[in-house]
């Protein structure tokens, strides 16, 4: 057995104890394939990672929670089944990042054809519907029946995609099983100050999954409501254990039919440091990390660092909704 991915392009069959077949994807990755019977077998080691799942669309009443329903049937009772449609995908959200080690699928007895080009994608992005997600594996010819083990090497990710491009098809998938251990923290650094807790988080997002992790991990996005607390960012900033994007998101949104500025946590606008010569036709808002006490529009698909707070608000949180999230974004 190999213990490293091959990094060569190559499709290679191999005939291992009969029935059983390994295949090697042109990425390398480890994939191999027995009876749907033993499609539990990897928990004799380990334990599938818990989530919630959702897919482009849904036929016959064939769910998407019924291919994390602990079921290795590869009949239609326990498969998923989206509408014959452009790209369809189907989508597990974990209830943290992981580094995704094994992904188990199980085809259906019938129709094997449908997982055949399908690729997986991991990562913590929702653009695309988190299709856009680093590319783990391409499957290719799963026979009737039979579960097929992929080895994606610790890809770090909350979102593991199921995805048909380039097709007007269906998808179905009978039994997903996920295998992996909790990844650690991106690098930050929090100071107290003036009631609440401050966070500037390494990871690098758009502004939207910004939102997104503070809320499901902090408070919100922070907000900044007069010279003291921004005193206390800056210099928080200054002292970032790793170098910071040249900008920072903040809870800074603009209301899109108009020019007035709001933040998310739902405080009022009393306080602002506008660098008004420099300003981009955008409706989210970051503050320098170079300069301090500046803040400037910034494109809402930019990847940068940002900084969450938790503590008690002066108002009631925007909301703030995406049709591509399993759980709500506003925590009330």
């Amino acid at each position: 057995m190999l213990t490293h991915p091959r990094r060569t392009a190559e499709l290679c069959y191999r005939s291992i104890m009969g029935s059983s077949r390994l295949i090697c994807s042109f990425i390398g990755v480890l994939i191999h394939l027995r009876e749907s019977p033993r499609c539990s077998a990897a928990s004799s080691i380990d334990v599938p990672l818990r989530g919630a799942a959702v897919q482009s669309s849904t036929a016959k009443g064939w769910t998407a929670g019924q291919a994390i329903d602990g079921s290795c049937s590869s009949g239609t009772d326990s498969c998923t089944l989206t509408s014959e449609m452009d790209n369809p995908w189907w989508r597990l959200q974990l209830d943290g990042v992981y580094r995704v080690s094994v992904i188990e699928i199980t085809n259906r007895i019938t129709s094997r054809d449908r997982l055949d080009g399908v690729e997986i994608h991991i990562g913590n992005s929702l653009v695309n519907n988190g299709n856009d997600n680093p590319r783990c594996a391409i499957i290719h010819d799963v026979p009737d029946g039979l579960t097929q083990t992929v080895h994606c090497w610790g890809m770090e990710g909350m979102y593991v995609n199921f995805y048909k491009p380039f097709n007007t098809t269906y998808l179905m998938l009978c039994e997903v099983k996920v295998y992996g251990e909790l990844a650690p923290p991106p690098p930050s650094i929090s100071t107290p100050g003036l009631g609440m807790n401050v966070t500037l988080v390494g990871k690098r997002l758009c502004w939207s999954d910004a939102l997104f992790y503070c809320r499901d991990y902090h408070w919100d996005l922070l907000t900044l409501r007069g010279p003291a607390e921004q005193e206390i960012v800056d210099d928080l900033v200054a002292r970032a254990p790793f170098t910071p994007t040249s900008h920072l998101w903040v809870g800074l949104r603009r209301s899109i039919l108009g020019s007035s500025w709001f933040w998310m946590s739902g405080n009022p606008m009393d306080f602002t440091q506008w660098d008004e010569a420099s300003q981009e036709p955008s409706p989210c808002g970051g503050i320098s990390s170079t300069e301090r006490s500046t803040w400037r529009q910034r494109f809402c698909g930019e990847h940068l660092n940002f900084i969450c707070f938790t503590g008690p608000t002066g108002g009631k949180k925007v909301r703030f909704f995406s049709t591509t999230r399993v759980k709500p974004t506003c925590k009330n």
